[in-house]
């Protein structure tokens, strides 16, 4: 099964990965219709939704084709971050790279799931291939930015945010997300019960493991309710951390955006149907698969903004339902396969797991080293993207 991670985790290596693959010749074509794609994006976008796409002013084709990586990496935005992994996943399905032929399932966790789109659908026609992604990104890039349009709530007074800081310092800043570790599902949902936020509700957007949740919300509740059970985490040995995201993924508030997102479907184009899909792609909000999925588009919205994530409950079906014995992890991050190890800790299945590097180089392209950037984000090695880029020709505007 071909394994795909999201958002949440730490990103520091990712723009050095992606600035190594970008530097390997055969993925020329792939970068160059990408960065169109950005571009046609950018022109869509009305001037206010538009800043959403490039937060800092800059874009992925400044990051890559500059000789200095920006002083603090990629932004800490939830649409900046989303589309890289996103770039980054889909290089790894082109068709002229190696991948493992014998594969029988994807699986995305969160935004991973358009990967997992991408390689079910299985196109074997470079030009092909260039049509579905660029659907895909387009797909990707306005649900990301519908869902920072819509993601807006009350600022945490500046004193609430200092007494966190001086609780829990190697956080991110308070956000509209927070992972706990070390609750059962049952305890996490009898201390929601007794919350009664006035800003709206705290949702379980992700349940990763048995004692890994995240919870998605405004920033005000969210901190309220750390400050609530502050004590009973810290005698229980729990932990609470924020995420880097903007954006309350897999959360009902949402909904207006997944509302203004059909009428942005003309622009981001058709994409095949579930029956179309060679391989189960499975979901990540039950135990079944797409193939029998009438619309991609709207699955992607759903699951991605609104539907919560039961990662146990669907990992453990896919691998009983594709009878799997092998995950290949496309990255960019370890969380997926983290989260994936410890659901499957006592499944009947022996399931071995290995990193999708030895099949992510065309032969005679020497981009082995640009995927390994990702566990040693920095590092100063030939290949893994620090050095000197080749420059993409084209008519480059304003976007991508």
């Amino acid at each position: 099964m071909l394994l795909f991670d999201g958002l949440g985790g730490a990103n520091d290596g990712l723009l050095p990965a992606l600035r190594g693959l970008y530097t390997i010749p055969a993925n020329a074509t792939y970068f160059h219709a990408a960065f169109r794609v950005l571009d046609e994006v950018a022109a869509y976008l009305e001037p206010a939704d538009r800043v959403r796409l490039c937060p800092d002013g800059t874009t992925l084709r400044q990051w890559l084709t500059s000789t200095t990586a920006p002083p603090d990496g990629i932004p800490h935005d939830s649409v900046t971050a989303g589309l890289c992994i996103h770039v980054y996943q889909a290089c790894q399905l082109q068709p002229i790279r190696r991948h493992p032929d014998d594969a029988v399932a994807a699986l995305g966790h969160s935004i991973g799931l358009l990967a997992a789109v991408v390689a079910g659908l299985g196109v074997r026609r470079t030009d092909d291939y260039l049509e579905v992604t660029a659907a895909c990104l387009r797909l990707a890039a306005v649900t990301l930015v519908r869902g920072r349009q819509y993601a807006g709530g009350p600022a945490p007074a500046p004193e609430a945010v200092d007494r966190y800081r001086t609780r829990v310092r190697r956080s991110a800043a308070p956000g509209p997300m927070a992972a706990l570790t070390g609750l059962r599902r049952d305890e996490l949902d009898d201390l929601l019960a007794e919350s009664d936020g006035t800003d709206g509700p705290i949702t379980v957007s992700l349940a990763n493991a048995a004692l890994a949740h995240v919870l998605s919300g405004p920033t005000v509740e969210l901190l309220d309710f750390y400050f609530r059970h502050e004590a009973r985490f810290a005698q229980a040995g729990v932990t609470w951390t924020f995420l880097n995201n903007t954006i309350p993924f897999h959360s009902p508030r949402l909904l207006p955006a997944v509302h203004r997102i059909a009428g942005d479907r003309d622009f981001i184009g058709p994409l095949p149907g579930g029956d179309r899909l060679r391989l189960p792609v499975y979901a990540t909000d039950a135990p079944r698969d797409l193939r029998g999925a009438p619309d991609l588009v709207d699955e992607f919205c759903q699951q991605v903004l609104l539907r919560p994530v039961e990662w146990e409950h669907v990992t453990r079906h896919a691998v009983t339902d594709s009878a799997i014995d092998r995950i290949v992890d496309h990255g960019p991050g370890a969380g997926a396969r983290r989260f994936t190890k410890e659901c499957l800790r006592d499944h009947p299945r022996r399931v071995a797991f290995e990193s999708a590097r030895q099949f992510s180089t065309p032969p005679g392209s020497g981009g082995q080293r640009a995927m390994s950037a990702l566990s040693g984000p920095g590092r100063a090695t030939p290949g893994n993207g620090i050095g000197a880029v080749r420059p993409v020709p084209g008519d480059h505007r304003a976007g991508g």
